[in-house]
């Protein structure tokens, strides 16, 4: 089911189901779940992690909902996943996932914690999504480690690297062996890549440093987003921009562009 029919009650739900916690707009979201679980086949149930997270968080919360959801599975009428009666069972699971034993490694890891939001609208939750702009500026020590190397040769290549750079918005001074660029350059290289310029191709930097700064750069596009409608998410960026961090912290000021796409699971 492509994205613009999907039922109002799905996106509701989906979006902020601690709104209004009404069980019967739950299961009318859940049956397009099963909806899109039948469509997308059984090897691609894997993208849907965050929202089989959850509407099992919902069935775990509300005693109504959990009974809707096994009433929609009992009708569905069609062949469903395991992981369709799995939600249902969320409730009393005690191997169903929790967050508090989640170390954050992936942007899909990121999504989770917003699902748990969406269901219970906690502002603890955004404290921990914004205390992921905390991580370590990868790029930055990148950079200053590329940049204090001495090398006889290959001059004329590393100046290239750097001139390249700085026409990408990394400012790098080879002669004075220092980086120029302010603030968070985790978060400036992925917005620079957003505009689809290379930057990482020049940056050179290993997959597993990509996917953490990744995981930084998610954190920070997801609570400016979250922010334009959760009032909730916008009080706590408000305060977290300005507690003691890393430099991320001060770009929670900045509001997305107006034709940014919303935040969705």
């Amino acid at each position: 089911m492509p994205d613009h029919q999907l039922p109002s009650a799905f996106t509701e739900v989906t979006s902020g189901y601690y709104r209004s916690p009404d069980p019967r707009q739950a299961a009318l979201a859940f049956r397009c779940l099963l909806d899109l679980f039948v469509e997308a086949g059984p090897e691609n149930l894997a993208r849907f992690a965050s929202l089989i997270f959850l509407f099992g968080r919902i069935a775990q919360v509300s005693g109504e909902a959990h009974a809707a959801f096994g009433a929609v599975v009992d009708e569905h009428g069609g062949p469903l996943p395991p992981i369709a009666r799995r939600i249902v069972d969320a409730r009393g699971d005690a191997t169903f996932p929790r967050l508090a034993e989640l170390v954050v490694e992936r942007p899909e890891h990121v999504d989770l914690l917003w699902a748990e939001f969406f269901v219970t609208g906690s502002p603890d939750v955004v404290v921990l999504i914004a205390s992921l702009l905390d991580d370590v500026d990868r790029v930055r020590r990148h950079l200053e480690r590329w940049v204090g190397e001495r090398s006889w040769f290959g001059r004329a290549k590393r100046r290239a690297k750097a001139d390249a750079l700085r026409a990408l918005g990394l400012d790098v001074d080879l002669e004075a062996r220092t980086i120029r660029s302010e603030n968070d350059l985790d978060c400036l290289s992925f917005s620079i890549a957003e505009r689809k310029f290379p930057v990482f191709r020049h940056l050179e930097l290993p997959p597993e440093e990509l996917t953490a700064l990744s995981v930084k750069a998610s954190a920070l596009w997801s609570l400016r987003h979250n922010a334009m409608h959760h009032e909730i998410v916008a009080t706590c960026c408000s305060v977290e921009a300005e507690r003691p961090g890393g430099p991320a912290r001060r770009l929670l000021h900045a509001v997305p562009p107006a034709d940014s796409a919303p935040f969705a699971l």
